[in-house]
């Protein structure tokens, strides 16, 4: 049983694109930032339950150029306000805008990796300090492979959703501790388990 696995579950850790909002391709305008139905339900639930809620995500795209940081910020205020529709907030978001063969929007001449980038888990271990919270009182939700390998390299809990994209092309090469349909089936399974 999942409890005995995590003796107390404080804090949800989402992967964005392919969890939250859907996965077209690289989201680079908010006019391409479109939530999943019942994400930011399921996010009220969090809530709800008191559990805190983290954004994890990469953004390679900010590495390429096809993004600024100032439309990142424009697209994380358009999910917040979709999130307020619903009584919904997450209570922190951490980023990892690197890629290992571009910077600044040119390629670079040899790969540099970074400790962020998941499967990296920097950006676990960060939220992890930053809110006093470990590994045994966390689950990830993701979608991709990268996600899984962070959770289980940092130590926690993953459930993968079958909404992002790596999931639906059957690329997953490393595997969650458990799969559900949608974020709402996620957060349904963990209320149920907890």
């Amino acid at each position: 049983m999942l409890s005995n696995l995590t003796k107390k579950l404080r804090v949800i850790l989402l992967d964005r694109d392919g969890v939250i909002n859907h996965e077209p391709g690289p989201i680079i305008s908010p006019e391409k930032f479109v939530m999943i139905p019942k994400s930011a339900a399921a996010i009220a639930r969090i809530n709800d339950r008191g559990w805190l809620c983290f954004v994890i995500t990469n953004q390679a795209s900010i590495a390429r150029g096809d993004l600024t940081e100032s439309v990142f910020q424009k697209i994380t205020n358009k999910m917040e306000l979709e999130l307020q529709n619903y009584g919904a907030h997450v209570n922190g978001q951490y980023v990892c805008p690197h890629h290992p063969e571009w910077e600044n929007g040119k390629r670079r001449k040899s790969l540099k990796l970074c400790d962020c980038r998941k499967p990296g888990t920097l950006l676990l271990e960060r939220a992890s300090k930053e809110n006093n919270f470990s590994a045994n009182e966390a689950v990830f939700i993701g979608d991709s492979s990268t996600d899984f390998e962070a959770a289980a390299k940092w130590g926690t809990i993953s459930v993968g959703v079958l909404t992002g994209n790596s999931s639906k092309d059957g690329n997953v090469s490393f595997e969650p501790d458990y799969w559900k349909k949608d974020l709402w089936e996620a957060v349904e399974f963990l209320l149920e388990s907890y």
